[in-house]
């Protein structure tokens, strides 16, 4: 789990990828469309829905680059989330993510050296499979980034795991697409107002849902 200003490549999180596409595609019928859209190399957020355990997986997977995960300092406190939080390139942050500067000023630096960033703008699973209203903390961070933002939406997992079910199903269908890239020009503009965070967060959100399954 990354907590430091180390951003060297940690040995395992290539093999838990690894492991991780192998589950998806031998378990599940995951499928990508839109990859093109995340850029190969160079600084990127990228924003995606959040409905099930499998999100994180199928983004890492889909995104087709090595990334930072934002996840829920919550998650990695024990088990088996512990044990594979602490083999990818994970950012712990406190369950809202607003005040939590320590986590933002850790995604700044790696966007800052080129690395790309996985994150969820809702913060939590969502309990009925329909897109929530995202935190402040998402409009925060890729404020002060300016780097393009890739908005992308899981098809499926809710599905086959989510927040009521102790067991995924198997070989349920699984989808992620990619939108165009969201450029800062394209986003500040919604910074404007007394709710200047909801305001980015809502325009982030409203493309991802606008997101079309192929």
């Amino acid at each position: 789990m990354i907590e430091s200003d180390s951003d060297e490549p940690v040995a395992p999180f290539s093999l838990c990828r690894w492991l991780c596409k192998i589950a998806l595609h031998e378990l599940f019928d995951f499928t990508v469309c839109g990859e093109e859209n995340v850029p190969a190399a160079g600084p990127c957020i990228i924003a995606a829905n959040h409905c099930s355990f499998l999100d994180p997986p199928a983004a890492v997977v889909g995104c087709g680059r090595n990334t930072f995960s934002i996840a829920r300092r919550t998650l990695s406190s024990g088990g088996i989330w512990h044990w594979l939080f602490s083999r990818m390139h994970t950012i712990a942050i406190d369950r809202d993510g607003g005040n939590d500067l320590s986590a933002i000023r850790s995604s700044l630096k790696l966007l800052e050296r080129g690395h790309s960033i996985l994150l969820f703008p809702e913060g939590s699973r969502s309990h009925d499979g329909t897109i929530q209203r995202g935190k402040r903390g998402v409009a925060l961070l890729v404020s002060m980034a300016k780097v393009p933002l890739i908005p992308a939406k899981i098809f499926g997992t809710f599905e086959a795991w989510n927040c009521s079910s102790k067991f995924p199903k198997l070989f349920s269908p699984v989808h992620i697409s990619f939108g165009a890239p969201i450029m800062a020009e394209e986003y500040l503009p919604h910074s404007s107002g007394s709710d200047r965070n909801g305001l980015i967060v809502d325009f982030i959100m409203n493309r991802i849902g606008a997101i079309a399954p192929w």
